[in-house]
């Protein structure tokens, strides 16, 4: 059985990683918020891309989501 692969933005590069990061963004609205955001879950999935950190979301150009509101200090 094959592990799902995740392709996320780390340190202004992407890596193959085997979770997906603590982020998830939609490409075509440079919107980034948590995982578990409905507003996110609504994402193609051809339109979404993951990161690692808050840094690295907004080092992208995205803004944090307004309905779930992702901080840098974000613990979940």
């Amino acid at each position: 059985m094959t592990k799902r692969t995740y392709r996320v933005f780390k340190n202004g590069r992407f890596v193959v990683s085997r979770v997906p990061g603590r982020y998830a963004g939609i490409m075509t609205q440079k919107i980034f918020g948590r995982l578990d955001c409905r507003s996110g879950m609504r994402a193609l999935k051809r339109n979404r891309i993951f990161f690692l950190t808050w840094k690295d979301a907004v080092t992208a150009g995205y803004r944090p989501c307004k309905n779930c509101r992702p901080g840098p200090d974000d613990h979940y």
